[in-house]
Parts: structure tokens; C-alpha cells; sequence
């Protein structure tokens, strides 16, 4: 779900596997987020080959974060205690099927990516769209052998908005077709704190600040963001695993 709009897609949702986080009194409702991952018994292969996709993207992610920090003109390292140890890696399998010309074209809505950086892996099907300034849309075109990269939310919220999460969303494919994909992220410790980062003047004054929206409000705590973007899209697990949350929120 993406604004309180549903989105029309499957998908398998890979985390770090790693384990569990004792809870108790006091302990932040993000913590929730670290555990192991529920394989299917089904497909014994698909652990492995999963896990091995992450830490080789993980690697990749993390040498292109360190191009971005030098563009910045940072120490390479810049962003390094923020993610060192125990990054936030996440990877999704989406399946869209077709819709019926009554239904929503609506795969997922417009949002930002909640980590550092996206690697979106497409097939041939169209449909991504990334949102322009001006407010219009422009396809991204698969191309083999290519990822789609994007900007978090992290990023924004680390350069003061200089760099500005991607917005993009995903309209979903016609009738009889369908559109797979396997998007890879790679975010800070749940436990961190994203550093504002001291920008060069000719870079500052291009900063524009974090984007304002009270419907998705930026943290600067990584576990909070991340949290939040959880309860958001996936009203159903909220439901069953942060009842608790969400009632102290709508005391």
C-alpha cells in the first residue's frame, strides 16, 4: 500500500539474516526489525543463492557510497560508521500481474526509497517511472544487463537535501502480461544515527533541505525511518505485529 492506495504486486521480502533482538521494557519498537528470515521449505536453493546476491550487491552499494561521499567531497569513509557491521540490507522479489482495464494501473505508488541506495534489476517489461521536478513522469526503459540506481532517503537527509531521494513508482502492466523484478537496498544500522554532512559552500548553497511532507516525515534515527516506512506499506503485518504501536499512536 503507497498513500493509503493499494498496490497491485506480489513479493518476497529479504532481510539481513541475523539474529533476533531480545525485547523488553524499554527496548525500541524498531529492534523488531532484526531476525531471521522465513525460507521456504520448498526451495532449499533459494537461501543461498539469495544471501549471496546480497553481500555481493552489498559490495557493490557500498564502493559506489564511497564514490558519492568523494563527489562530496568527503573522506571516502564518510558514511562508513553509519553502516559498518551491520547494514540495513533488504532485497525484494516483485511480481506485478496485468490488470484489467477497470483497475487501478497503480503496481506501487509514488514514494522514496527509505535507504542510501536502490539497485532495481528489471526484465523486459516497461513500467517504472521516475517522478521529474515539473511533476511529469519518464519512463525507465529496461536495458540488459543494467540496474536502475536511486537516491534514499538517507542520502537526502545526510547531504540537507542537496542530494534528493529518488521519487518513482511503478504502473502496472496490461492484461495477460505480468512484470518481475528484484530490487536490492542497502540502508544504515538500524541502530544509527544519519550524520548532516559539512558540504563544501559550493555545494551547500545548492542544498535545499530535506523535502517537506507531513504525510512521510524524515528521521535522522535510521530504526525510526525505516519503522515507519514498514507500518506504512504494509498495513496488514502493522496490524498483526505492532498493534501496540499503533494504538499509542491513535491515543
Amino acid at each position: 500500500m503507497t498513500r493509503g492506495q493499494p498496490d497491485w504486486r506480489e513479493q518476497f521480502d529479504i532481510g539481513a539474516e541475523r539474529s533476533p533482538i531480545a525485547q523488553g521494557e524499554g527496548v525500541p519498537v524498531w529492534t523488531r526489525l532484526q531476525g531471521p528470515n522465513q525460507w521456504p521449505d520448498a526451495l532449499p536453493e533459494l537461501q543461498p543463492v539469495l544471501l549471496r546476491w546480497q553481500a555481493e550487491l552489498t559490495g557493490v552499494a557500498i564502493r559506489l557510497l564511497r564514490a558519492f561521499a568523494a563527489a562530496l567531497e568527503q573522506p571516502a569513509d564518510a558514511f562508513e560508521t553509519v553502516y559498518r557491521d551491520t547494514p540495513n540490507q533488504h532485497i525484494k522479489i516483485i511480481r506485478y500481474p496485468g490488470r484489467d482495464a477497470a483497475q487501478s494501473d497503480q503496481g506501487v505508488g509514488a514514494h522514496k526509497d527509505s535507504e542510501f541506495l536502490s539497485f532495481l534489476l528489471q526484465d523486459t517489461q516497461a513500467g517504472l517511472q521516475v517522478a521529474t521536478d515539473d511533476g511529469r513522469w519518464i519512463d525507465a526503459v529496461p536495458l540488459p544487463n543494467t540496474f536502475v540506481v536511486n537516491i534514499g532517503e538517507l542520502l537526502e537527509l545526510a547531504t540537507n537535501g542537496y542530494l534528493r531521494a529518488t521519487v518513482h513508482r511503478v504502473v502496472s502492466p496490461p492484461a495477460g502480461r505480468e512484470r518481475l523484478s528484484v530490487a536490492f537496498f542497502l540502508g544504515a544500522r538500524l541502530d544509527a544515527t544519519v550524520p548532516r554532512l559539512s558540504l563544501p559552500p559550493t555545494l551547500a548553497g545548492e542544498a535545499r533541505g530535506p523535502a517537506s511532507d507531513p504525510d512521510n516525515p524524515l528521521f535522522h534515527d535510521a530504526g525510526s525511518n525505516y519503522l515507519k516506512g514498514r507500518l506504512r506499506s504494509h498495513p496488514d503485518v502493522a496490524q498483526r505485529h505492532y498493534q501496540d504501536v499503533l494504538g499509542a499512536q491513535s491515543a
